[in-house]
């Protein structure tokens, strides 16, 4: 249908039909928003006068956009009185309200964490009691393309009253809701948290920057005075350039080509562009070794200024400088020297008050720091350690944003349920644990007893043909601490399920190694460890510590698919932190163990990980270990 509001027209999507209705998940419905929130906004007081502003009541609006997306706001840019309200059409919202900007960047939503009134620019909802709130704010961030693909408007674009007034939210019950939202609450603070590491590593490699790239900090053992020098009195830099993009013959070849946006990559080791050797010859593109210092020549945004380096032979295009490797000044620091002083490179352009470009002769002209060279690889090395620092925290928190967005296209559509509908729940019975038999030695360190278990698990369940893989092994050391010691300790909820990373960085795999327990083999189509020379020392360390019945309860996995040990042992380790926390473990709890960890989610969206495989495996986890 259509609703008409002066000239403007906003495209609000039909209703469901019957055939659609029944693909929802049991019990969702689609439901009028403003049915189950009172919908409301805000306004701005005559900034004429001064009694208006600057009160105790906090005011949302626009300037705020950097505390947006970032679940309760608690501050504000500015402030209003009792009076601005009074005398506007502000409206003061409870603590709670769901917010979201409506022009000027449609689509940035939080909850109110204490009462505040908003700008004309924002909706607000006040949830009813059948709409959680944290569920509406991720519900309207999971919909900001949609937001942002209604509005209109030529220089700012706006979703007008209309829209809201016949939008449409999923709902799940109540009690779903509230799971959905605890899940993607998790991810949050997970996210937060990373954020605000990243800064910290940040400031650490800024600090490190301004301190060793100046001389104000001296590593030990240097204290010669330094000199400086032009780049060009050292090495030399050129500019590449673009084929015609109008003749394919020139695309889609084997050469990497790298454009100014990728300058952002900063260690280059691979870019999107690829031309032909003809687009080579007819350009003036040319090769340019490994190890370049890359600087963005021009552009008003982030580009024109920003350092990279190229660790592949490749081409540029015009709007990159690349400035040669050479042996007297090692070009890591020269990196790190330049990447220091961005500002001062945006600052350095030709013409136009600044708002030009940079050219080869003024980085030619541009004086750097002289160091001895050991002095400079030195630097370099330590700022590669905290830039190294940063680039994985970097990643991480990428890799926990796409596993949140991931989260929100299957939760928010019930692709994934966390809550079990009453009608298909799977009552399972519960029974006392039996008393395990400890292995707790006196006698020998945590290492060597990996070691031993590495050992006989590759004598078992290894061969030639088929060595044990790290990823199968992991399943199985899991299930026999579980069955021998009643838990398995030192074990992460990682991507493949229950994995212990100190068995390969803190001794266990080495030592198994060298005592010659198992030895690593790879056929060309597997890897892993089979069984070594001196294996039967470990079998006999494993019957002493363990008895020989372990190894015959280890047995029956022995033709299980490793996909299938992977259920098993993640099923059991959600069923463990249920037992912990006084839980029954049943196909819904174990369901919100595993979405509840963001590497863990994905395996909710696999057939392996449905309904009836989660419940046969709680089931066999009962019979295998009690509980």
């Amino acid at each position: 249908m259509e609703v008409r509001e002066s000239s403007r027209r906003y495209t609000c999507e039909p209703q469901q039909t019957l055939a659609e209705a029944r693909r929802l998940p049991a019990g969702w419905a689609h439901e009028l928003l403003d049915s189950l929130a009172r919908r409301g906004s805000g306004h701005t007081p005559s900034k004429a006068n001064p009694k208006y502003w600057n009160g105790g009541i906090a005011w949302v609006s626009l300037q705020d956009s950097e505390r947006l997306d970032r679940g309760l706001i608690d501050s504000t840019a500015a402030s209003i009185t009792a009076a601005g309200i009074a005398n506007s059409s502000a409206v003061l919202h409870p603590a709670g309200t769901v917010v979201m900007t409506r022009d000027a960047g449609v689509g940035k939503s939080a909850i109110l964490k204490r009462a505040m009134a908003v700008s004309q620019h924002f909706m607000a909802w006040a949830c009813g009691p059948q709409l959680d709130n944290r569920f509406l704010y991720y519900w309207l961030q999971s919909n900001k393309p949609e937001f942002e693909r209604i509005a209109i408007g030529n220089t700012i674009k706006t979703i007008g009253l209309p829209y809201f007034r016949q939008l449409e939210i999923l709902k799940p019950p109540v009690g779903e809701q509230q799971a959905i939202a605890e899940a993607l609450s998790d991810t949050d603070a997970l996210i937060e948290s990373l954020s605000l590491l990243l800064a910290k590593k940040r400031q650490i490699k800024q600090g490190a920057m301004q301190e060793l790239l100046t001389g104000k900090k001296r590593l030990p053992g240097f204290v010669d005075s330094w000199g400086s020098e032009t780049i060009g009195s050292f090495t030399d830099c050129t500019t590449g350039g673009t084929p015609s993009t109008n003749i394919e013959t020139y695309w889609g070849g084997d050469i990497p080509w790298m454009s100014s946006g990728e300058l952002h990559l900063k260690h280059v080791k691979d870019v999107e562009g690829r031309i032909t050797d003809e687009g080579l010859r007819n350009s003036s593109t040319k090769w340019i070794p490994a190890g370049c210092v890359l600087i963005g020549l021009a552009g008003q945004g982030k580009t024109r200024g920003t350092v990279a380096m190229n660790h592949v032979p490749l081409c540029t295009n015009q709007s990159i400088a690349a400035i040669f490797p050479v042996d007297s000044y090692d070009s890591l620091f020269l990196y790190f020297s330049l990447e220091s002083r961005y500002e001062e490179l945006r600052e350095l352009s030709a013409g136009d008050g600044g708002r030009g470009g940079l050219n080869l002769s003024l980085i030619r002209n541009l004086a750097v720091p002289m160091p001895c060279l050991i002095e400079q690889r030195e630097i370099a090395r330590v700022l590669a350690d905290i830039d190294s620092d940063v680039t994985s925290v970097e990643e991480k928190l990428a890799k926990a944003r796409d596993i949140k967005q991931g989260m929100m296209q299957a939760l928010l559509t019930g692709r994934i349920r966390l809550v079990q509908p009453a009608s298909s729940a799977i009552p399972l019975l519960t029974k006392p644990a039996p008393i395990r038999p400890s292995s707790a030695q006196a006698t020998h360190n945590w290492q060597i007893n990996e070691a031993v278990v590495i050992g006989v698990l590759a004598q078992r369940f290894g061969s030639d043909k088929m060595p044990l893989g790290r990823k199968r092994r992991a399943k199985l050391t899991y299930l026999l601490h579980r069955h021998a010691e009643g838990r398995a300790d030192g074990y992460l909820k990682k991507a493949a399920g229950p994995y212990d990373p100190n068995t390969k960085y803190k001794g266990p795999e080495q030592i198994a190694l060298k005592n010659g327990y198992v030895r690593a083999l790879g056929n060309g189509t597997y890897e892993g460890f089979i069984a070594g020379d001196k294996v039967e020392q470990a079998q006999r360390y494993f019957e002493q510590w363990y008895g020989a019945a372990a190894l015959e309860w280890l047995e029956r996995f022995h033709y299980r698919k490793t996909d299938d040990l992977e259920l098993l042992a993640t099923v059991d380790m959600a069923m463990v932190d249920l037992a912990a926390n006084g839980e029954p473990a049943d196909v819904a709890s174990v369901k919100r163990i595993i979405a509840a960890h963001p590497e863990w989610l994905p395996k909710l969206s696999r057939e392996l990980f449905s309904d009836e495989c989660i419940a046969a495996t709680i089931a066999e986890c009962q019979t295998l270990f009690g509980g």
